[in-house]
């Protein structure tokens, strides 16, 4: 077990944290943190006991009831800061919370250790017993470009055509296995025959005890394993059954099964979760989301509250009312009726055109036209599905000489110097890292092709050690050709330095 305990709430004792925040409540005033909610809101703030389903239509103030909720029940001491579990879907809402929060009630966010993602959340807890799931603490965790070269080297072993059955795909297939909360002995047989002429399980079994060795997790594991930890180890979870009086879950229509029986497990003994979300808003069924979890959210938890948030300070009515039109057709809606008091608006436009080269030309001419009427060209936001429906508007508007700026582009740790940078750091924090020392070998280029690479597999597999132990022993024999050797030892002493 870790020698750091993520319950400890650091230099900020939570009794005094406590005291501060009710001082204003025990003074019998209203929190300033009540003032200016619509009715709805202000119930589903305080409704604090209990499991609560709160329906957030769009730009109903969701993330200020979220933010102001949990400075409702720290202010109320109903919990202590560590006693609350707050989960959200991105790294970018946690920091949004985090500082919402802090403006609230003061500084003592710092004092909230529960609050992250699903992912951040799971980490901490598979860190804190990671011997009972078979790894070390200082596990790694791998990203998308790390699991695709691992997986590659297991098709191979296993002699599948690789360009018939790409690494991607069977990275979707155990990626789903995974968000289902299904380890390889629990895939249904119907789910092997999908890759490799049957042979994806068997794959995946490979693929997971090859983590284990690696000592290292993808993002799939740090819920599945901290499924896996909590059904073996009923101590464990009766742990944080406990510790967590209070749940929050953000964007719940978007949880996936293996997120969903997280959170269920860890809400039988306290009961007192609040999950906001919206079904009308719920996208991500191509990546496992399933938004039956919210339909049935009154089943999970009998006698549930539910609370309807329809006031939209975002939109006009005719967006409102065009979006009401499209989604009052969906099947299964727990249904809501979003109104707003702002303004008319433009009307929407709906334009059927043959194709993006079609649709760039009459959206240039659009932007000239309201050019030419004297609007600036940074009103005007072009939104698209997918980053390559942007080629034909730029196309198009080079062609017209319109200036432009394109928002977005890959995430700075996706980028490729970014993660080489990273790997080199992770070697020289672990030197047992294989995928790290494989995928820096030959960066920059050093002579270290394939070749070596496979030289260096096979010794290290006949040894069962590392590819960099490997690399040491190799340097000292006549197995590479002399400039390799050469350049191998160069790679070992930069890294060793």
């Amino acid at each position: 077990m870790s020698d750091s305990d993520p319950f400890d709430l650091g230099d900020i004792p939570e009794e005094e944290t406590a005291r501060s925040l009710s001082a204003q409540a025990m003074g019998g005033m209203r929190p300033p943190y009540l003032r200016g909610l619509n009715e709805a809101q202000q119930e589903a703030i305080e409704a604090l006991d209990g499991p609560v389903l709160v329906l957030a239509g769009a730009g109903t103030g969701k993330t200020r009831v979220l933010t102001t909720r949990l400075a409702h029940a720290l202010s109320t001491r109903k919990a202590w800061p560590g006693q609350i579990l707050a989960v959200t879907f991105t790294n970018k809402a946690a920091k949004e919370m985090q500082h919402r929060i802090g403006s609230l009630i003061g500084g003592v966010v710092e004092g909230m250790p529960w609050l992250g993602t699903f992912h951040s959340i799971g980490a901490k807890i598979l860190r804190r017993h990671a011997e009972l799931v078979g790894l070390r603490s200082d596990f790694t965790i791998l990203d998308m470009d790390d699991q695709h070269r691992l997986l590659k080297q297991l098709i191979k072993a296993e002699g599948i055509d690789e360009k018939r059955w790409p690494a991607r795909q069977l990275a979707s297939h155990i990626d789903g296995w995974k968000n289902r909360g299904l380890t390889p002995d629990k895939v249904p047989a119907g789910d092997a025959e999908h890759f490799g002429n049957g042979k994806g399980v068997s794959l995946y079994a490979a693929y997971q005890e090859r983590l284990k060795i690696l000592n290292a997790a993808d993002f799939g594991d740090l819920l599945l394993e901290c499924l896996r930890l909590f059904q073996e180890n009923p101590e464990v979870l009766n742990e944080y059954q406990d510790r967590f009086k209070y749940m929050l879950v953000d964007e719940y229509q978007d949880t996936n099964v293996a997120q969903y029986l997280w959170l269920r497990l860890l809400a039988q003994k306290h009961k007192n979760i609040c999950c906001v979300g919206d079904d009308d808003q719920s996208i991500y069924g191509w990546r496992g989301a399933e938004v039956d979890n919210i339909l049935r959210f009154e089943q999970d938890f009998p006698g549930a509250k539910v609370v309807r948030l329809e006031q939209n300070y975002r939109s006009t009515p005719h967006i409102l009312g065009a979006a009401s039109g499209l989604i009052t057709a969906n099947e299964s809606r727990l249904g809501k009726t979003l109104w707003t008091e702002m303004n008319e608006g433009e009307k929407v436009t709906l334009r059927g055109l043959w194709d993006g080269e079609e649709e760039a030309r009459v959206i240039g001419e659009d932007i000239e036209q309201l050019q030419r009427d004297g609007h600036l060209l940074r009103e005007t936001a072009i939104l698209v599905r997918a980053s390559f429906q942007m080629r034909e508007f730029e196309d198009r508007f080079i062609n017209l000489g319109l200036p432009y700026r394109v928002v977005g582009g890959p995430r700075f740790y996706e980028r490729m110097e970014i993660r080489d940078a990273n790997a080199y750091l992770r070697l020289v924090a672990q030197p047992d890292d294989d995928l790290a020392f494989e995928r820096i070998m030959n960066k920059p280029k050093r002579g270290l092709g394939d070749k070596a690479l496979q030289t260096l597999h096979q010794l290290a597999r006949q040894q069962g050690i590392s590819l960099s132990r490997a690399a040491r022993l190799i340097t000292e024999t006549e197995e590479l050709r002399q400039p390799a050797r050469r350049n191998l030892k160069d790679f070992i002493d930069t890294v060793d330095r």
